[in-house]
């Protein structure tokens, strides 16, 4: 008997350059979330004058999930952090 737990679901927008695919995007919070970041789906695309000219805004859905027990805001809090570090590094940055 298999116990799941279930995951814990976040939704992040990311600000970048329009020259950014977004599988590249995606690769970057899948590396920064870590092994307990099982999915980094993308469901939105934004263009528009707040954003600046050249820049785009992706909307993830996150999906965090621990094999042997419930996660916490606690736990999720420092991997989101990562993410942010992550996205940096490729020019992007979260919208807050």
């Amino acid at each position: 008997d298999v116990t799941t737990f279930p995951p814990v679901h976040e939704d992040i927008a990311v600000v970048i350059g329009e020259d950014v695919p977004a599988q590249r995007i995606r690769e970057a919070v899948l590396a920064g979330g870590g092994e307990l970041l099982r999915s980094a789906e993308v469901f939105d695309l934004y263009r528009g004058e707040q954003l600046g000219e050249g820049q785009k805004s992706l909307a993830l859905r996150l999906s965090f999930r621990a094999p042997d027990r419930t996660l916490t805001d606690e736990e999720v809090a420092p991997l989101r952090e990562r993410i942010r570090e992550a996205l940096a590094e490729i020019g992007g940055s979260l919208r807050e």
